[in-house]
C-alpha cells in the first residue's frame, strides 16, 4: 500500500507556480494498479502524468495503491487498514510539504468493473468515513471538497452475473481473478449498500461529479456498469453520460480526448470554485477557527434518513454567498408542512452538515413569546452582551460573520413570526412551521415537507426496527404495505419501527396490529427513542386542535365542527359544492333536514349561499396543516392519518353525531337534475358516500331498524351508485331500505310500495328477470286493491309490470298492459299530456318487438309532433322522441331519414348539453350506426373511437355504458375487416361482464355470444360452438326456452352443427371424385420431345390441365360450401339482426330502463 507523488516530479516546485492549489489522489479499483488502471493500451500514455499536469500546473496528482484482493478478504478490519493507510499517507505527505491544500479523491473502476466497484468503494467510502470520525484525521474531511467517478458500480451488487463479468473481462486483459476475489463480491454485496447508505447520508456535502459509460466493451453485449449503478442519486451530484465503453472511461488516448476534457474541467472548476470560497471567507476549511457557536438543542436521530433534496436546496440559497462582496438582503427559507413530517430533524441536518460555513448556528423556539424570548436572551448570553432578548437580536443584526438563525415550531397563526427577524439584511433564516401562510417571509425559497418517497420511507422503517439486512429486497417488499398504510409519515414510520424493534411483532404482522389497534400503536411513544422529539403521532396533532380551541371565536369553533364533518368523507377531493350543493337543496325544499338545520354552514343566508364562513374555518385548520387547501381549485385534503386521527380522538357519542350530520348533509346534495356537471358532481361524491358507509363497521349502514332519514340517506346514496354503474351496491341498499320499509310501515304503505318498485329496478340491472317481475306483480296487485285500476300510480306499477314481461320475452302481454295503460291515460289526462306520450311511447316499443313496425313508427311520429308543438324543437323529452323515430325509420329501411334525425339529435344535445353528457353520447353513438348502416364505415368508427374515450375517461373502465361502447367500437372493426382487433375487445368485455355481473347476466351472455361470433370470423369454430352451448344453457336455465333470446341461440347452434354436417359431405365426396392427373409416358430412346423452352413437354401439358382441373373443382366446392353457409345463416340473419352482433341496451326511453336481453325497436341502438 503506497502513496505516489507524479507531479511535481521529485519534490520539484509544481511548474511556474507560487503554491499548490490541490491535492488531486487516484484510487484504482480491484485488480487495478496505480498505473495501468490509468494508462492507455495503444498509447501507454499515463494521462494522470503526462496530461493533467499540463492542463492543472498548481495541483498536486498522487495515485494510491493496494491490494484490492486482500480488501474483499472478508474481514471489515482489512478495509479499515487501506482506508487509514491512505488517510495516514496524505496527512503525511501535507505535514512534510507544509502545504495547506484541498483534496479531490478521484476513484475509478478497473476493467473487471462490478468487482472492481465493491473494492474502491469500499476502500474510498471506509477512507472518508474514518476521516469523519477519527480526530486525527479530521483535517482531511474538512479539506475535502469533490468527489469525482468515473463508472463506479455503487449498486454493483444488484447482478448476480457481475462475477462472471469480472472473470470475463480480467481473463482476457488482466490476470485470471481469485475465485476468492469473484465470490467475496457476492458475499460482501449487502456490506457494499450499507456503506452506500452511510456514505450517502451521513458524510459532508461534497461536490459530486458521476461518469457513466452509454457503449458496452467489444467483448460484452452490456454495458460493464449500467446507468442505475454508476450513479449516487443525491442531491447536487452533477451525472454526465460519456460516449465511451468502460475501458475508456479511465484511459485516454490523447490529451485532445474528450472523455478527458470533461474530466479536467470538472476537477479544475471544482478547485476555482473552492479558492474563491477560500478568498472570501479564511476561516473556510478549518472548523475550529471559525465556527465558533454550535447553539441547537436538539440531536439528530441516528436513524435520519432521505430528505436531501430539500436539504441541497436549502444550501444552494442559505450558504455563505461566493459572489457578492455584502449580502443583499438576509436569507429567508421557509420550511412548513404537517406535524410529524420531519422539518426539525431536517434543519438539524443541514446545520450538522454545513456547521463549517457558519461562524454561529442558533436557535429559537417560535412556538410561544416565552419561549422566543428565551432563546434570545440565551444568545445575548452567548454573546457577551445584555441579557435582553433585544439585544441579543440587535446583536446579530450588526455581526459581521456569516450566521444561521434556525426559527422553529411558528405554528401559531396569531404570532406574527417577523417579530423574530433581526432587522437588516445579514445571516439565514430556516424558518419551520405548520402554517403555510408563512410563506410570505420568504426571501430565497420555501418548501412543503411533506410525505417521505416510497424507498426513503421503507429505508427509514427499517432503519428504526434494527434491520440489519435493510438492502434485502425481500424485507424491502415486506416493509412497503408497512409505510403505504401510515401514509409515508416519518413520524408514524419511526415509532412504527420501535414497536417492531421493541419485539411486540415483526414487520409482515404489523399492518394486522395496526387495523386492531391503531389507537394505542399511533398514542404510544417509544421509551428508546431516536431522537429527543417528545411527541407521539396523536400527541402532535392534539397539540394543534388544542390551540384551535383555546381561541375562543366562532370561526374556531366552525373549524372544529368542519374538522368533524371531514373526517366521516374521504380524506381526498372535499369541495366546497358539497355544502353549497346541500344548502341550497334544502332551501328549494322545505328547509334543511333537522339533523344538520343547527350546522354553521346551513344557517340561513340572506342573498342566497355565503361560502365565506367555510373558508375561513378551513383556512384556520390549514393554518396548522390539519388539512391541504388547493387554491386553484378550491379542493381541500387531509393526511390519512390525520384524517384517522380526527375520528380517533372523537367520543362514541360524537362520533355518531358527526357521522349522521355528515351522511344528512350528502344527502342533502342529491338533486335530480341531468346537466353534464350534475353528473360529475355525483361521481365525485361516491368516495364520501363509501367512506359514511365504511364507518359502519360494528353494525351495518342499514338494519330493519334504521330511522327514517338514513333509509332517505341511502336511497339517495343507492341512486348515485346505480348511475355511476355500482349495480350491487345499489341493490344491496335498496334491499335494506325495503325490509326497513316494511318492518316500520307495513307491506302495502305507499313509501314501502316505491321502496319495493326501486330494488326491482335493481333486479332487473343485475338480470334478475323473474324477482323483478314478481315484485312488481305484487306493487301492481297492492295499488289496485287500494287505488283502483285508473289510479296514477296503479298505472305506472302496470307499466312497470310491462316492462317485465318484455324481458322476459312475454311480448304479447307486455303489449296488452301497454295499450290498457295508453287508453286509460287519453280518457284521463287527454291525447297530450306527457304521461300520456310516455304510454304512446312504451307501446310503440311492444309493436316494434313484435314486429308491427308501421304501427310502431305511426305512434312515434305522434309523439314527435306533440312533443315538438308543446315543449320545442330541443326540449330533452322532444329529442328522445325524434331520436325513437329514427329508430324506427332505421327498422323500416328508410335509412337516411334515419340519419338526418339523428344528426339533428346530436347537434341539439351537443349545444345544449355539452360534448360529453351522457344524453350527447348515446346520441353520437346512435348517428355512428346510421353511418355504419349507409356504408360510412370510417365515420361510423371515428364516432365511436370518441364515445369510447369520453366514457372511459368519465365513467370509468368498468361502467356498463363504456363496455357497450367498447362492443359497437369492435362492430365498427369488424365492418372494417380487423378480426383480430374485434376479437381483443370482445374478450375484454366478456371478462369485465363475467367479474362486475356474474355468468349468467343478460349482458354477459351477449358478450359471450358475441366473443362466439368473433371466434367463428377467424375459424376457431370448436371454440365458437362451446361459447354458444354455454350461452343457450344459461338462457335456458334463465329466461327460458320460450324466450326469443334463447330460440335464437338455438337456431344459431343448429345451423352451425347442420354446416359443419353439409361441408364436411362435399369434402368427401371430392375426395372420391378426384381426377387423378395423366401419367407421363416415358420417351423413347433416341427420340426428344419439343425442346425446352418452345412449347410444352408432355408432362408439362398434362401438369398443366390437371391444375386448371383442380382449381375449377376447388372453385366450386367453395360454391358449394359459401351456398350452404349463405342458407343456413339466412334462417339466423334477423336474430342476428336482433343481437346485432354486438351488445345492445334499450334506447334512452321515458320510462325506467331495464336490463333486457336486447331491443328490436332498433338492435343497435341506445
Amino acid at each position: 500500500m503506497s502513496l505516489q507523488i507524479l507531479y511535481p516530479s521529485n519534490g520539484a516546485g509544481a511548474g511556474n507556480a507560487e503554491v499548490i492549489d490541490a491535492d488531486i489522489v487516484a484510487v484504482h479499483g480491484l485488480y487495478g494498479d496505480p498505473k495501468n488502471t490509468w494508462t492507455n493500451r495503444q498509447t501507454n500514455a499515463f494521462w494522470l502524468r503526462d496530461f493533467l499536469p499540463q492542463d492543472m500546473p498548481n495541483a498536486r496528482v498522487m495515485t494510491f495503491g493496494y491490494n484490492a484482493d486482500a480488501a474483499l478478504g472478508g474481514t471489515t478490519a482489512e478495509i479499515i487498514d487501506h482506508a487509514k493507510s491512505l488517510l495516514s499517507s496524505l496527512v503525511d505527505k501535507r505535514e512534510e510539504d507544509d502545504v495547506d491544500c484541498r483534496d479531490l479523491l478521484g476513484p475509478q473502476d478497473a476493467k473487471a468493473e462490478i468487482c472492481l466497484g465493491a473494492s474502491q468503494t469500499y476502500c474510498l467510502y471506509r477512507s472518508l468515513f474514518q476521516a469523519r470520525i477519527e480526530q486525527r484525521f479530521n483535517s482531511i474531511s474538512e479539506s475535502t471538497v469533490g468527489i469525482v467517478f468515473l463508472g463506479t458500480p455503487h449498486r454493483g451488487s444488484e447482478k448476480v452475473e457481475y462475477g462472471e463479468v469480472l472473470a470475463t473481462l480480467a481473463t482476457s486483459v488482466l490476470n485470471k481473478p481469485s475465485p476468492r476475489l469473484v465470490k467475496a463480491l457476492q458475499v460482501n454485496s449487502h456490506a457494499l449498500m450499507r456503506l452506500n447508505t452511510e456514505f450517502r447520508f451521513q458524510l459532508p456535502k461534497y461536490q459530486v461529479v458521476s461518469f457513466y459509460e452509454t457503449k458496452p466493451m467489444t467483448m460484452l453485449s452490456s454495458l460493464v456498469v449500467e446507468k442505475h449503478s454508476a450513479l449516487l442519486e443525491i442531491g447536487g451530484e452533477e451525472q454526465i453520460p460519456v460516449d465511451a465503453n468502460h475501458e475508456e472511461l479511465c484511459k485516454f488516448a490523447e490529451r485532445e480526448s474528450d472523455v478527458y476534457e470533461k474530466v479536467f474541467k470538472r476537477i479544475r472548476r471544482m478547485i476555482k470554485k473552492q479558492n474563491h470560497v477560500s478568498r472570501k471567507s479564511p476561516y473556510i476549511g478549518n472548523a475550529s477557527s471559525y465556527n465558533k457557536h454550535y447553539c441547537v438543542p436538539h440531536n439528530l436521530s441516528a436513524i435520519f434518513t432521505g430528505r436531501d433534496d430539500i436539504i441541497q436546496k436549502i444550501s444552494e440559497v442559505c450558504l455563505p454567498s461566493d459572489t457578492e462582496n455584502r449580502p443583499v438582503k438576509q436569507k429567508r427559507f421557509v420550511l412548513y408542512g404537517l406535524g410529524g413530517s420531519g422539518k426539525t430533524q431536517t434543519c438539524i441536518k443541514f446545520a450538522q452538515d454545513y456547521r463549517d460555513r457558519f461562524w454561529g448556528i442558533f436557535w429559537i423556539d417560535a412556538s410561544s413569546h416565552v419561549t422566543a424570548h428565551q432563546g434570545f436572551l440565551e444568545i445575548s448570553r452567548i454573546c457577551g452582551v445584555d441579557e435582553d432578548p433585544k439585544a441579543g437580536k440587535q446583536w446579530l443584526s450588526n455581526a459581521q460573520d456569516h450566521w444561521l438563525l434556525i426559527i422553529d415550531n411558528a405554528d401559531d397563526p396569531y404570532i406574527d413570526v417577523s417579530e423574530f427577524f433581526p432587522k437588516g439584511n445579514r445571516g439565514s433564516i430556516l424558518l419551520t412551521t405548520r402554517n403555510p401562510h408563512c410563506k410570505i417571509h420568504s426571501t430565497v425559497g420555501l418548501c412543503e415537507l411533506g410525505e417521505m418517497n416510497e424507498n426513503e420511507a421503507v429505508t427509514l422503517l427499517l432503519k428504526a426496527a434494527g434491520v440489519e439486512d435493510a438492502a434485502d429486497k425481500a424485507v424491502q417488499n415486506k416493509a412497503i404495505p408497512v409505510v403505504q398504510t401510515l401514509g409515508f409519515l416519518a413520524l408514524a414510520i419511526v415509532q412504527a419501527g420501535a414497536y417492531v424493534r421493541q419485539g411486540y411483532c415483526n414487520i409482515e404482522e404489523y399492518c394486522n396490529v395496526y387495523a386492531r389497534r391503531r389507537q394505542r400503536l399511533l398514542k404510544q411513544f417509544p421509551v428508546q427513542a431516536s431522537s429527543d422529539y417528545k411527541y407521539s403521532v396523536y400527541t402532535t396533532w392534539e397539540i394543534s386542535i388544542e390551540a384551535i380551541e383555546n381561541m375562543c371565536s366562532e370561526t374556531s369553533q366552525n373549524a372544529i365542527e368542519l374538522l368533524q364533518i371531514f373526517c366521516f368523507l374521504h380524506y381526498d377531493g372535499i369541495t366546497e359544492d358539497i355544502f353549497e350543493q346541500a344548502w341550497t337543496n334544502s332551501y328549494k325544499r322545505e328547509g334543511p333536514p333537522q339533523d344538520i338545520a343547527h350546522i354553521f354552514y346551513m344557517h340561513h343566508q340572506v342573498g342566497g349561499w355565503d361560502p365565506i364562513m367555510i373558508r375561513e374555518a378551513a383556512v384556520l385548520l390549514a393554518s396548522f396543516s390539519l388539512i391541504k387547501i388547493d387554491e386553484t381549485r378550491r379542493l381541500m385534503s387531509m393526511h390519512p392519518l390525520v384524517h384517522v386521527w380526527a375520528r380517533d380522538r372523537l367520543s362514541e357519542e360524537l362520533q355518531r353525531c358527526s357521522w349522521v350530520i355528515t351522511s344528512s348533509t350528502l344527502a342533502a346534495t342529491m338533486s335530480w337534475t341531468y346537466k353534464s356537471t350534475d353528473f360529475l358532481f355525483r361521481r365525485s361524491l361516491l368516495l364520501h358516500i363509501e367512506s359514511c358507509i365504511r364507518f359502519c363497521r360494528d353494525e351495518p349502514f342499514l338494519s330493519r331498524y334504521s330511522e327514517i332519514n338514513r333509509l332517505e340517506m341511502a336511497e339517495g346514496f343507492s341512486v348515485a351508485f346505480k348511475e355511476n354503474g355500482r349495480l350491487q351496491e345499489a341493490m344491496e341498499l335498496r334491499e335494506k331500505v325495503l325490509e326497513a320499509r316494511q318492518r316500520a310501515l307495513g307491506s302495502e304503505h305507499p313509501d314501502t310500495l316505491m321502496a319495493m318498485n326501486k330494488l326491482a329496478n335493481s333486479y332487473g340491472d343485475l338480470g334478475r328477470m323473474h324477482e323483478a317481475m314478481e315484485l312488481r306483480e305484487k306493487v301492481l296487485e297492492a295499488r289496485q286493491r287500494m287505488l283502483g285500476n285508473e289510479h296514477p300510480d296503479t298505472l305506472g306499477a302496470m307499466t312497470g309490470l310491462a316492462n317485465s314481461y318484455g324481458d322476459l320475452g312475454r311480448r304479447h302481454e307486455a303489449m296488452e298492459l301497454r295499450e290498457k295503460v295508453l287508453e286509460a291515460r287519453q280518457r284521463l289526462l287527454g291525447n297530450e299530456h306527457p304521461d300520456t306520450l310516455r304510454a304512446m311511447y312504451n307501446l310503440a316499443n311492444s309493436y316494434s318487438d313484435l314486429g308491427r313496425m308501421h304501427e310502431a313508427m305511426e305512434l312515434r311520429e305522434k309523439v314527435l309532433e306533440a312533443s315538438q308543438r308543446l315543449l320545442g324543437n330541443e326540449h330533452p323529452d322532444t329529442l328522445m322522441a325524434m331520436n325513437n323515430l329514427a329508430n324506427s325509420y332505421s327498422n323500416l329501411g328508410r335509412m337516411h331519414e334515419a340519419m338526418e334525425l339523428r344528426e339533428k339529435v346530436l347537434e341539439a344535445r351537443q349545444r345544449t348539453l355539452g360534448s360529453e353528457h351522457p344524453d350527447t353520447l348515446k346520441a353520437m353513438h346512435n348517428l355512428a350506426h346510421s353511418y355504419s348502416d349507409l356504408g360510412r364505415t370510417h365515420e361510423a368508427m371515428e364516432l365511436r373511437e370518441k364515445v369510447l374515450e369520453a366514457r372511459q375517461r368519465t365513467l370509468g373502465s368498468e361502467h356498463p355504458d363504456t363496455l357497450m361502447a367498447m362492443n359497437k367500437l369492435a362492430n365498427s372493426y369488424s365492418d372494417l375487416g380487423c378480426m383480430h382487433e374485434v376479437m381483443e375487445l370482445r374478450e375484454k368485455v366478456l371478462e369485465a361482464r363475467q367479474r362486475t355481473l356474474g355468468s349468467e347476466h343478460p349482458d354477459t351472455l351477449r358478450a359471450m355470444y358475441n366473443l362466439a361470433l368473433s371466434y367463428s370470423d377467424l375459424g376457431r369454430r370448436h371454440e365458437a360452438m362451446e361459447l354458444r352451448e354455454k350461452v343457450l344453457e344459461a338462457s335456458q336455465r334463465m329466461p327460458g326456452n320460450e324466450h326469443p333470446y334463447t330460440l335464437g341461440v338455438m337456431t344459431s347452434i343448429a345451423n352451425m352443427k347442420r354446416e359443419k354436417v353439409e361441408i364436411s359431405n362435399i369434402e368427401r365426396e371430392v375426395s372420391r371424385n378426384k381426377v387423378a392427373t395423366p401419367r407421363q409416358r416415358k420417351p423413347r430412346s433416341g427420340k426428344t420431345t419439343v425442346p425446352r423452352g418452345r412449347g410444352l413437354t408432355t408432362r408439362q401439358s398434362s401438369s398443366k390441365h390437371g391444375r386448371r382441373h383442380r382449381a375449377d373443382e376447388q372453385h366450386r366446392n367453395a360454391h358449394e360450401r359459401s351456398k350452404i353457409r349463405s342458407r343456413n345463416s339466412s334462417s339466423t340473419r334477423h336474430f342476428e339482426a336482433c343481437m346485432g352482433k354486438i351488445e345492445t341496451s334499450p334506447p334512452t326511453q321515458l320510462r325506467p330502463g331495464a336490463g333486457q336481453l336486447f331491443q328490436n325497436s332498433n338492435p343497435k341502438a341506445d
